[in-house]
C-alpha cells in the first residue's frame, strides 16, 4: 500500500491499523470480492461501473453486505484525497460474513502500474493455460487458477496467460478480456463465459460510437491462425496487441492500432468531464 491511509467500512484508518486476524476465516478462505479501479493524474476513472460490478459480483456468491450505491465512490474520493495520490490503482476488497452487517469493505491506494511501452508498439506475448475460474462472471478472490497461469506467463516472460477451458474455448486473461479481429469486425468471448470488464464494457462503448461492428463468439484454440488479430485490455492495460498468442505469431492490423487510438481518445474525453480529486 502506498499513503498513510486506507479506508475501512466508512472511515479512514491508517494503514498500520489495516490488519487481518490469522483465524478469520472469510478471508482466508476467499469469501469476497474485489475491484481494481484507477487514478491518473487525480482523475479517477469509472467509480460507478466498478461499483456496480462488485455489488454484482457479491450476489452472484450471496455475499450479503450493508454497503450502498455510492459509498465505494466516496470512500475512494476520501482516501485519495487524504493520500494525495495523483497516479495510484485503488484495491477495493468486500469480505463477507455470517450477517450483512459483519461484511467488511476495504479501500487501499497501490503503486500504479504502467505497461512497457515497447509492448504496445510490438505487441506483447500472451501464454495459453488450461483452466477456469469459478462463477466466471464473479470477480472473486478465488484466484488459484489465475495466479498459477499469471506465474507461469511471468516465467516465459509474457504478458498475461489466456485461459482455456475444459471445452477448448479460450476465454479471458488471468486479468484481461481478451478480443480479436476479423475482415473488419471485432470478436470477443460470449459476456456468461468470462468476468466482463469495465474496460471491456468501455471499450464496446467506445467501438459503438465509432461504428465498428462488434460479436460475441467462442473462440477455439485451433481457430487462431485464421484470424487477423487479437489484443487483451483491463483498467491498466486499457489495449495490448498480441504479436504471439500460445505458439502462434500474429500480426497486428492497423484495424488493432486503430482500435488503441480511439480508447485512448475515449479515456481523454472522460477525463475532461471529470473533477481532479484535489
Amino acid at each position: 500500500m502506498i499513503g498513510p491511509y486506507c479506508f475501512f467500512n466508512q472511515q479512514l484508518i491508517p494503514i498500520e491499523q489495516a490488519v487481518v486476524s490469522v483465524d478469520d476465516l472469510d478471508f482466508s478462505y476467499g469469501y469476497g470480492v474485489y475491484e481494481t479501479l484507477k487514478v491518473r493524474h487525480r482523475i479517477l476513472y469509472f467509480p460507478s461501473l466498478h461499483e456496480e460490478r462488485l455489488f454484482h459480483s457479491a450476489s452472484i456468491i450471496g455475499l450479503a453486505h450493508p454497503f450502498k450505491p455510492g459509498d465505494l465512490t466516496r470512500g475512494i474520493q476520501e482516501l485519495v484525497r487524504a493520500n494525495k495520490t495523483e497516479h495510484a490503482n485503488i484495491k477495493v476488497l468486500l469480505i463477507g460474513g455470517d450477517t450483512a452487517e459483519q461484511a467488511r469493505l476495504y479501500i487501499m491506494t497501490l503503486n500504479p502500474l504502467f505497461p512497457d511501452r515497447k509492448d504496445y508498439k510490438q505487441g506483447a506475448i500472451a501464454l495459453i493455460y488450461p483452466g477456469e475460474r469459478v462463477f466466471p462472471e464473479a470477480k472473486t478472490l478465488n484466484m488459484l487458477v489465475s495466479t498459477l497461469a499469471f506465474r507461469e506467463a511471468k516465467k516465459a516472460g509474457a504478458y498475461d496467460a489466456v485461459l482455456k477451458n475444459r471445452e477448448g474455448y479460450l476465454t479471458e486473461g488471468t486479468r484481461t478480456n481478451l478480443f480479436y479481429v476479423k475482415g473488419g469486425i471485432v470478436y470477443t468471448p460470449p459476456r456468461n463465459q468470462v468476468l466482463e470488464g469495465v474496460t471491456r464494457i468501455t471499450l464496446l462503448d467506445a467501438l459503438h460510437q465509432k461504428g465498428i461492428p462488434v460479436q460475441e463468439r467462442p473462440l477455439q484454440e485451433t481457430e487462431i491462425p485464421q484470424q487477423d488479430g487479437f489484443f487483451l485490455t483491463s483498467t491498466s492495460t486499457k489495449v495490448m496487441p498480441l504479436r504471439k498468442l500460445g505458439s502462434y505469431d500474429l500480426s497486428i492490423p492497423s484495424l488493432i492500432r486503430e482500435i488503441m487510438k480511439h480508447y485512448d481518445a475515449y479515456l481523454d474525453v472522460y477525463a475532461a468531464t471529470q473533477e481532479a480529486l484535489f
